[in-house]
């Protein structure tokens, strides 16, 4: 099978970042006995999702975050499962594959925009002490209690005990964004 755009080079930046994405935030990475119906149905739901966002895009911008997203997805099944090279997964390789050729057609500079995304995604997580302090006064404003989580060079904020209030209701150990989150902004590389 001939891949024209999936170079190792651009897989391997890929698979980078999908590996520090799933450590950071404890899922799974190279662990394909973890691959069970229910992880394989997220994947695959997400995946849809992502490929419907595509398919109804009104813009160049909303195309673009459709298709890193929908790689990001992707990517996370390979890096679950361990398949560390191209070749490791054709089939999953051949979609990302066209994805990319889609990003040409399309006039969207891919790598920058994935960048941008997955910079957005790392985000969510405290980069010091600091930062997790603010992101832990911010929540305890609203009544939620925090408790940091050392993950490599960053802090997970995670809710601490259950929180109720209003009809929401935050489960303990979520994942809380951290006050310095970003989302992602496509628009000055899409134009």
């Amino acid at each position: 099978m001939h891949l024209s755009k999936l170079t190792q080079e651009i897989f391997d930046h890929l698979y980078r970042d999908i590996t520090e994405f799933r450590s950071t935030f404890d899922l799974p990475v190279a662990d394909a006995t973890s691959l069970d119906a229910k992880a394989d149905t997220l994947h695959t739901s997400l995946a849809i999702e992502e490929l419907t966002e595509l398919a109804e895009a009104d813009n160049k911008t909303e195309q673009a975050d459709a298709i890193v997203d929908s790689v990001y997805v992707l990517m996370g099944r390979l890096v679950h499962l361990g398949d560390a090279k191209v070749e490791d997964n054709l089939a999953i390789s051949y979609l990302i594959d066209l994805l990319l050729n889609v990003s040409v057609n399309r006039g969207i500079d891919f790598i920058p925009c994935w960048d941008e995304v997955h910079s957005s995604n790392m985000s969510k997580v405290c980069r010091n002490e600091s930062e997790y302090a603010d992101t832990e006064a911010h929540y305890a404003k609203q009544g939620i209690k925090l408790m940091a989580v050392q993950k490599g060079d960053y802090i997970i904020a995670k809710c601490a005990e259950d929180f109720v209030s209003e009809g929401k209701t935050i489960r303990q150990g979520k994942v809380l964004k951290s006050v310095y989150y970003r989302p992602a902004d496509l628009a000055p590389l899409t134009k």
